[in-house]
């Protein structure tokens, strides 16, 4: 069988008849592609919406030709255009898009949720014997978090600080 042989240079490879052979701008364009639909795909954190993980998404992306969003774009800051120029260097860049597509499949496996359904939890740990109702409030305050005022959000920080035993 064959061995597959990835080149920047997209020459053939110099040690066989019928290997296949990856060009460098045909990888990036792949791990652009893929770090676009991760963005898109990426669900909103109802928590706090002024820091969204798709702009860290976007920042990887961008040295691959993802192109910012538009309140991403809005937001560019003159030295985070620098950024956003493709940076490549002929005899390392296999190694660095072998290790941004691990780093893009990373996130496709924290996407669709493979570790929390592989490392179940058993309900023991949700609903430990000292507070078993924890987790739930906690769950339910998260999403209750969103529609809070900021002098709702202040009292019941205060409420928290103090014992009422």
């Amino acid at each position: 069988m064959d061995r597959l042989n990835v080149f920047a240079s997209g020459r053939e490879s110099p040690g066989g008849s019928g290997t296949l052979v990856f060009t460098h701008c045909t990888m990036a364009t792949t791990i652009a592609k893929q770090y676009t639909r991760l963005r898109s795909l990426w669900p909103k954190d109802a928590l706090r919406p002024n820091l969204p993980f798709t702009r860290a998404i976007e920042h990887h992306g961008l040295p691959y030709g993802v192109q910012p969003s538009a309140l991403a774009a809005e937001n560019l800051q003159p030295s985070a255009s620098v950024l956003a120029k493709p940076t490549t260097t002929s005899t390392s860049a296999p190694q660095n898009l072998q290790r941004e597509q691990a780093q893009v499949n990373a996130l496709y496996s924290l996407l669709e949720d493979r570790y929390s359904n592989k490392y179940a939890l058993s309900s023991g740990v949700l609903k430990p014997t000292s507070a078993p109702e924890h987790y739930s409030n906690l769950m339910e305050e998260i999403a209750r978090a969103p529609q809070k005022s900021w002098w709702q959000a202040k009292l019941d920080e205060w409420k928290m600080k103090v014992r009422w035993t």
